[in-house]
């Protein structure tokens, strides 16, 4: 069994949550200290398998400016950061972007899509 303090970031309350349970086995025997029903949700499913949006920026070719902001359409796995972040350096764009158009379509198979936040003229 592992027990873990996880601080709630769902509302500006900040509750401290004790999970404890096999993250590895995706099993929880206790969720003690939130004071809502998305904080306790959130706790879980931190325990379980974190989640991230990624922001990063890519190289563009043939721009004004050398890098155009970029981010995961929705949150990716907290242990893909890494990996994905040597992805996103091999990218580069050109063309006019605006944000929200998609880069990479389920960017590294997690469903998510890369795509621009910022805006390439």
């Amino acid at each position: 069994m592992v027990t873990k303090d996880i601080i709630c970031i769902t509302c500006p309350q900040g509750c401290i949550i004790k999970v404890t349970g096999d993250p590895a086995k995706g099993e929880i025997a206790s969720c003690e200290g939130f004071k809502c029903k998305r904080g306790k949700v959130y706790a879980e499913n931190e325990f379980i398998r974190p989640l991230r949006i990624l922001t990063s920026s890519v190289k563009t070719s043939g721009a004004a400016v050398p890098l155009v902001a970029v981010r995961t359409s929705a949150p990716i796995p907290k242990e893909m950061q890494m990996e994905a972040m040597e992805e996103v350096k091999k990218i580069t764009v050109s063309g006019k972007l605006v944000p929200g158009d998609v880069i990479v379509k389920n960017f590294m198979g997690t469903g998510a899509d890369l795509v621009a936040s910022g805006r390439l003229d």
